[in-house]
């Protein structure tokens, strides 16, 4: 499974498209949040670290055939955010072995129901391209994230071991 650019998805509301270089500035404001910090271990990432995230996440598309995509209010064309799938083989106990779906909305969209939208759009497509389920790890404090992937199917499986954190674990069939 392999292509070279995610497919375009479009909801009521949004746009989700391929990350390019020119998001870098949207994606590092984003990370630049105090919410965001606290996924970080608590500091805002530096801009090289923001950057090979953006590389991360148009190289995945490349590499992989599927990733992330960047997201935008249809109205106003301002960044909302980034959805979709990885396989970031991260160092956690146990392992994940099916790909990762991961959200993250910036704070001034939050609350108004993007999240779940996307996320629709986002598994809609999943369902058609993976013939596995999915997982996502979720700090059990992200109340919001936990009810989110829940709602839309996931279950919790057990807690994993991430970064000297214990976090939840979650497969959707």
């Amino acid at each position: 499974m392999t292509a070279q650019q995610a497919p375009r998805l479009e909801t009521e509301r949004l746009i989700l498209k391929q990350f390019t270089l020119d998001d870098f500035p949207a994606l590092m404001a984003s990370w630049s949040t105090p919410e965001m910090a606290k996924i970080n271990g608590g500091e805002n990432p530096a801009a090289e670290m923001v950057w090979a995230r953006l590389l991360r996440y148009i190289g995945h598309w490349h590499a992989l055939g599927y990733g992330y995509w960047a997201v935008f209010e249809k109205t106003t064309g301002h960044y909302a955010g980034s959805l979709g799938f990885q396989d970031a083989h991260r160092d956690i106990t146990p392992e994940l072995k099916y790909p990762e779906a991961g959200w993250t909305l910036i704070p001034e969209v939050r609350g108004k129901g993007y999240a779940s939208e996307a996320l629709a759009a986002v598994l809609l497509w999943g369902d058609q391209t993976f013939s596995s389920p999915v997982c996502c790890i979720i700090d059990e404090e992200n109340i919001p994230s936990n009810y989110l992937a829940e709602r839309f199917g996931f279950q919790f499986q057990g807690y994993v071991n991430y970064r000297g954190k214990r976090v939840r674990m979650l497969v959707r069939p």
